[in-house]
């Protein structure tokens, strides 16, 4: 994923002069050393994960993986339809449990 250059430099900060650019692919055994002078900056991916990154190498590593640093959630109203399947389901029960009352009241009768 070919990412532009200042899109890398509006999410990590201009490239310190002094870095180089590693190419870290996807090597599980590669550690990202901490850079005292970088002010950590927290990135997201799509689906809300979070990873805090101490370098600017790091951090243009996870922007050209397609992180961020705005959360951008796939579907906003999620938790609406939870509530409402929530909600029509104490609903149906509680009709039902209405109905099963008048029943028996009617049959005591």
């Amino acid at each position: 994923m070919e990412i532009d250059q200042n899109f890398i430099s509006e999410k990590c900060g201009i490239k310190p002069l002094n870095i180089e650019n590693v190419d870290v692919g996807n090597n599980p055994e590669y550690v990202f050393v901490a850079d005292p002078k970088f002010n950590p900056i927290n990135l997201y991916d799509i689906e809300g994960n979070t990873v805090i990154v101490n370098s600017w190498i790091e951090c243009a590593h996870y922007v050209q993986g397609g992180w961020n640093n705005t959360i951008t959630q796939v579907f906003p109203g999620e938790q609406y339809i939870i509530y409402f399947s929530i909600t029509g389901i104490v609903i149906y029960y509680l009709s039902k449990l209405v109905v099963k009352n008048l029943k028996i009241t009617k049959s005591n009768d």
